[in-house]
């Protein structure tokens, strides 16, 4: 192996490729809140050298440029969640799945199906593991509190 041990480009060994998860703020008050367990991320799953995530009119999709979630989205921090040792063929049959189980470009929601919820179905779907509680925690509040939150609030994404 040269320059870096064991890993090259996008994470992969021998025993096959890191999942990463990309935690990006999307809120100057997180750094008050973040301390707490609490939030507004955004997050994006890195396999393969490719950072996936999901957005409202987008749905699923990847970039190849991991850690740049673009304007107003501030990255955070990356959490090594564990080895994928399927193919890219697995991956993609992965990823098909997840958009055909509520995750295509008009059923975006910003507290029931946002990116943090792809995520999580991702990571699930790939390792058989959630990702950190904290990172979805705000959305989750919001569910149980949604009939206090802003009508406006519920009907866009951001």
């Amino acid at each position: 192996m040269t320059g870096g041990g064991p890993y090259n480009k996008g994470g992969h060994t021998q025993m096959g490729t890191k999942v990463l998860l990309h935690i990006y703020d999307l809120s100057p008050s997180n750094s008050f809140l973040y301390p707490v367990g609490l939030g507004l991320h955004h997050s994006g799953v890195e396999v393969f050298g490719a950072e996936y995530s999901f957005a409202s009119g987008a749905g699923v999709f990847d970039s190849s440029t991991p850690r740049d979630a673009g304007p107003g989205a501030q990255f955070r921090e990356t959490y090594e969640l564990g080895i994928y040792t399927g193919s890219m063929s697995e991956l993609r049959g992965a990823i098909s799945e997840i958009k055909d189980q509520g995750f295509g470009p008009d059923e975006y929601h910003l507290i029931r199906r946002n990116c943090n919820h792809f995520a999580n179905a991702f990571v699930w779907k790939l390792l058989n593991k959630p990702i950190p509680a904290h990172v979805n925690r705000l959305a989750e509040i919001g569910v149980c509190c949604s009939c206090l939150l802003p009508k406006k609030l519920m009907e866009q994404a951001p």
